[in-house]
């Protein structure tokens, strides 16, 4: 095995052993020590890798972001209306968080901490949240272009979206007033079809 197959299954080595420990510790209660005994290296090697904890992390949030992006690509392809689409964005974003649910919830509640106290955003992650906003905006333009959907803004639209996608998150990792299910989500998509639909004749009239 060459030296660049080494160091990227050691950089794979350092991400699985920081998913595990932030689930357990928390953001905060983890220490680069603490990663560096779960990944079974010295300390001194995981900074060949990872200039800090922050770094660490943010290599995780991205390489799951990317892996939840494909998915939803996949997804969105096999769509053939407006309304699989929106389906797809929702569901394919809820069984991700169903399948990484420890690292998922220190990002959506730890992660914020990092928005209060105002700290700058990894330019590639700000990127792929932006990204992530404009392909929900395109999907939208493109339904109102053909007139499948009332004339909406498609960036405000899009907006809306992805917030309540967010809280639909962020309640189900939480388990605020009942436990989150498939219920809450047909019950959100209700929501965002009415939002969204063209109004019938009767209720134009």
């Amino acid at each position: 095995m060459g030296r660049k197959e080494v160091g990227a299954q050691r950089r794979c080595k350092i991400l699985q052993a920081a998913r595990t420990v932030f689930a357990r510790l928390g953001y905060t209660g983890t220490s680069v020590e603490n990663i560096a005994a779960q990944a079974g290296i010295a300390k001194g090697t995981l900074y060949l890798y990872f200039p800090s904890k922050e770094q660490i992390y943010l290599a995780a949030i991205m390489e799951d972001a990317r892996e939840l992006d494909g998915e939803w690509r996949a997804a969105i392809a096999l769509a053939t209306t407006w309304r699989e689409k929106l389906r797809a964005y929702v569901e394919v974003r809820l069984n991700y968080l169903d399948a990484h649910l420890d690292f998922l919830r220190i990002f959506l509640m730890e992660f914020r901490g990092m928005y209060l106290e105002a700290k700058p955003l990894q330019s590639e992650l700000q990127r792929f949240i932006r990204q992530d906003e404009a392909q929900m905006a395109q999907l939208l333009a493109a339904a109102v272009a053909r007139g499948e959907i009332r004339d909406v803004d498609p960036e405000l639209a899009a907006i809306t979206v992805t917030d309540l996608m967010h809280g639909l998150m962020e309640r189900r990792l939480r388990g605020w007033s009942r436990p989150a299910g498939p219920a809450d989500t047909e019950f959100a998509l209700d929501a965002l079809y009415r939002m969204l639909s063209r109004p019938t004749s009767a209720a134009r009239s």
